[in-house]
């Protein structure tokens, strides 16, 4: 039994309008031990490339300190669930972000930090106008060279959220090979390893693939490099979506070599063992 989701979005996220409290419902409803909820914060996200955005909104700008007060309050109506305190800080390499993502994962308000690469060259590739007369493969690697250029420089978070997440958004005739880009995936995982900083599971992926975001292929790299760190998370906007697919990760997780998860409490990881669940 997987206990925890660590990757929840509410309405305090651009693109979610689910208060706080249904998330929290609902976690109860699943039996869950404990969530995190991990709103977004990505510093200089261009206006352009989010659509339907309220006259003067600022997309993805976390308000902290409402976000933490009110999940304080919260934590004292629902005393037998563990309520975390998180947030997915957008990688994004300009000098200036770069300082702002540093001052944020610096709060101690935080009991976990999910790192997400969502823009390529400054594009979303959830945008079909991203893929219009590219190559597929390529974007897929333009991606992954940009994740790791953003690992080099900065690597003040907890877990890497939803590694290979843009092949969600390909165009349907791409078939998907993760082994085609082995070598910058070695990189990356490798360097996750030499940081502690842990690999997350993201069964948000399984909405359009078999698969969860990274692809089992890409967790079996993972083990056989050293890697033992991996938190899961549904990345539900909805609470329907809450633990979304988590019926099939014992399997895959096993399968990967893997034999345990971890969760956050004040930036310091919790191990479960997955047969003790």
């Amino acid at each position: 039994m997987i206990a925890y989701d660590t990757h929840v979005h509410t309405s305090y996220s651009t693109d979610s309008s689910t208060p706080p409290v249904r998330q929290l419902d609902q976690a109860v409803q699943c039996g869950l031990h404990g969530i995190c909820l991990t709103d977004h914060m990505d510093y200089g996200f261009p206006k352009d490339q989010y659509d339907s955005l309220p006259a003067g909104e600022i997309p993805f700008l976390l308000d902290v300190s409402s976000y933490t007060a009110e999940l304080q309050k919260l934590k004292l109506c629902y005393p037998d669930l563990r309520i975390l305190t998180g947030v997915e800080c957008g990688l994004q390499t300009q000098p200036d972000i770069l300082a702002k993502n540093r001052a944020l994962t610096a709060d101690p308000s935080f009991d976990y930090i999910i790192g997400s690469l969502h823009l390529v060259h400054r594009r979303d590739p959830y945008h079909k106008d991203f893929w219009k007369d590219r190559d597929p493969s390529r974007c897929v690697l333009d991606y992954m060279e940009e994740l790791y250029e953003n690992l080099c420089i900065f690597t003040e978070f907890d877990s890497l959220g939803h590694l290979d997440y843009i092949v969600r958004y390909a165009p349907q005739h791409f078939h998907y090979e993760p082994m085609e880009y082995r070598e910058i995936l070695e990189e990356i995982l490798k360097l996750l390893i030499a940081k502690d900083i842990a690999l997350e599971i993201n069964t948000s992926g399984c909405k359009s693939s078999p698969y969860p975001n990274p692809h089992p292929d890409i967790l079996a790299l993972y083990q056989s490099l050293g890697g033992e760190l991996i938190t899961i998370g549904s990345d539900a906007h909805t609470p329907d979506f809450l633990t979304y697919q988590f019926e099939q990760l014992p399997a895959l997780i096993k399968n990967s070599g893997l034999r345990q998860y971890v969760t956050f409490h004040g930036r310091r990881p919790r191990f479960h063992t997955l047969d003790q669940e």
